[in-house]
């Protein structure tokens, strides 16, 4: 790869908040290697590096048309494509002038690969092992699991990620470590399914709940968690988390809240613990925002199946929901499974976000004239500071407020950010 000196390296991620934290960590790498700098736009750069999804149809033919559109607008970049769509269908960039294609699983061998070092790294641990902390100094994200082992019927994941495994413990710490030494005032654990951390790695059933407390107890931020699976979020596991400085912000992707739709896709749980999970988490974290993922027009799925997930979005615990209109990947069982037809899927989907929709605007009714603590973020609306409540309620920050600071704030109609999602 012909490269300038003092290569300027620009990073674009699709898809989760995993792909962001590992984009980040790559484009630290790459101009650590290459003597370089990291450019804020894609017209700046000798080196652009895109990280791909795959978890959608949608996804992949975003991944694919983004590469196409850098191949065409800046002929004089070099292009490196990861990600997950390397994996499950790396012919879709195969035929593209300039593009590298490093599958997932190779990701810790592109700054020695694109750098010409001879001696590449032996991968011993979850990449990356250092936390990347060169950007913002307010949230950081910190992984510590990847892949899945559950294999549901329609996920592609477990084929572009692989089976679960978990970062040692002493290197999830360390790395806090350097976070907090760093600014970090509020770090959010990220991974596949981190409600499966530890498995196959302690045997001593140390998990999500003793890591959150061995985080904490480091001190000087506050701990978020990400998404996590209910087959392992049991009201055990609920009870265990209640530690002082975790945000109160669940966000639990139950898919279906159908018994029979569950099944078929593999989910090892009904609906009658999904009441469970959410009963839980409202009696031991009072005013906590409870976040879902809902699959609309999954194959089969009947009309008494999808009012049994209205029913579930409609739920006043759960306060919000992403929504995903079902899309067959290709090697999945549900993918030979006849599909709904897509007007149906459509309406069910337009449905639930409005749903969401609504849930949303309840929830951060219901809290006004609380007093909440606030992360102050960098990100500005007409000119004013915003961030984040630990029960996951965008605010406007008081006027006087600093970029890293957590501040307590009474929640009003004036400084709710309603229109943020």
């Amino acid at each position: 790869m012909n490269l300038p000196e003092k290569t300027a390296v620009f990073g674009f991620t699709l898809g989760c908040r995993l792909n962001s934290y590992e984009t980040e960590a790559l484009v630290g790498e790459l101009v650590d290697k290459l003597s370089g700098s990291s450019v804020d736009s894609p017209e700046k750069a000798d080196l652009i590096l895109v990280n791909t999804c795959a978890v959608t149809s949608r996804s992949q033919a975003r991944s694919r048309k983004t590469v196409r559109s850098y191949v065409a607008r800046y002929p004089n970049a070099q292009i490196v494509v990861t990600g997950c769509v390397t994996v499950v269908s790396p012919e879709d960039f195969l035929e593209m002038d300039r593009v590298t294609i490093i599958a997932n699983d190779k990701k810790h061998l592109i700054a020695s690969k694109i750098s010409g070092e001879k001696n590449s790294p032996i991968k011993e641990n979850l990449y990356p092992v250092f936390a990347p902390i060169t950007t913002s100094k307010t949230r950081g994200f910190l992984k510590i699991q990847d892949g899945c082992s559950n294999h549901c019927t329609y996920c592609i994941v477990p084929t572009a990620r692989g089976d679960s495994r978990s970062q040692p413990k002493e290197l999830v710490l360390s790395q806090a470590k350097e976070m907090v030494n760093a600014g970090f005032r509020e770090i959010c654990l990220t991974g596949v399914d981190i409600a499966d951390y530890g498995r196959g790695l302690y045997s001593n059933g140390y998990g999500l709940p003793q890591l959150a407390e061995d985080l904490l107890a480091i001190g000087g931020f506050r701990l978020r968690i990400g998404s996590v699976e209910p087959q392992y979020l049991n009201v055990k596991t609920l009870e265990n988390l209640v530690i002082p400085g975790l945000c109160r912000h669940f966000h639990i992707p139950f898919q279906s809240g159908s018994d029979s739709v569950l099944k078929v896709m593999g989910r090892r749980y009904d609906r009658a613990e999904e009441m469970d999970i959410l009963d839980a988490v409202v009696n031991l974290f009072p005013g906590a925002c409870i976040g879902s993922d809902i699959i609309a027009g999954f194959p089969g799925e009947t009309e008494e199946d999808y009012l049994q997930s209205l029913s579930l979005a409609q739920d006043s615990r759960i306060n919000y929901l992403h929504v995903f209109p079902f899309s067959p990947r290709p090697g999945t069982p549900a993918s030979k499974m006849k599909p709904l037809h897509t007007e149906n899927i459509t309406i069910r989907s337009e449905e639930l976000r409005r749903v969401s929709t609504e849930s949303r605007r309840i929830f951060r009714q219901s809290n006004l004239s609380t007093t909440n603590t606030m992360l102050v973020e960098s990100r500005k609306i007409d000119g004013k500071k915003i961030g984040l409540t630990d029960n996951y309620i965008p605010v406007f920050a008081p006027e006087n407020a600093k970029e890293g600071e957590l501040v307590e704030v009474s929640l009003s109609e004036e400084n709710i950010c309603w229109g943020l999602r």
